[in-house]
């Protein structure tokens, strides 16, 4: 087995992940614009009114949903941006400092050492390479993790405003 392409098909398929996690958030933002405005729909002046005066199942979906909705939106502004500080995402580096490393680095260390410290271009290169995906895995798992727990927080929203339609349906 080819060490370098063992490595690099792993650093392409973080890379896909990263694509496909960035293309996930799309349902979870309208799934939640939807709740939000089914649930604004029974917000009118006299149910606020009356909000404050009762309580009421209703009233307490009504705040489990809010709840469930803001910790779900925190989970998914930590997942697109990572709270306005973005991810760190690595790369290998730029094609001529890769190549500079190639064709003037490389040579002029192994000229320098003997034969048991020379380098090798394909080894430097995956030795980089795992680094450069290992950090790839750990912001594409932390951002799963965010974005499965936003997915769940939906869920539950979904859930409670299903209980709070049959509530006001039969009410």
């Amino acid at each position: 087995m080819d060490s370098y392409s063992f490595y690099k098909s792993i650093y392409d398929r973080e890379l896909n992940r990263r694509k496909d996690l960035d293309n996930s958030l799309n349902i979870p933002v309208t799934i939640l614009t939807l709740i939000v405005g089914i649930n604004s729909i029974f917000l009118d002046k006299n149910r606020i009114t009356q909000f404050y005066k009762t309580i009421e199942i209703v009233n307490i979906t009504l705040v489990l949903i809010g709840l469930s909705s803001i910790i779900s939106i925190f989970f998914l502004i930590k997942f697109y941006n990572n709270w306005f500080k973005g991810f760190s995402y690595r790369n290998l580096a730029y094609t001529q400092e890769i190549r500079n490393f190639e064709t003037v680095l490389i040579p002029e260390h192994n000229s320098q050492v003997q034969d048991k410290d020379k380098l090798t271009f394909e080894t430097e290169l995956i030795t980089r390479l795992n680094s450069v995906t290992d950090n790839h895995i750990t912001l594409n798992d932390q951002r799963s993790l965010d974005l499965y727990r936003a997915k769940t927080f939906i869920v539950l929203t979904l859930i409670l405003t299903g209980i709070q339609l049959v509530i006001l349906t039969f009410k």
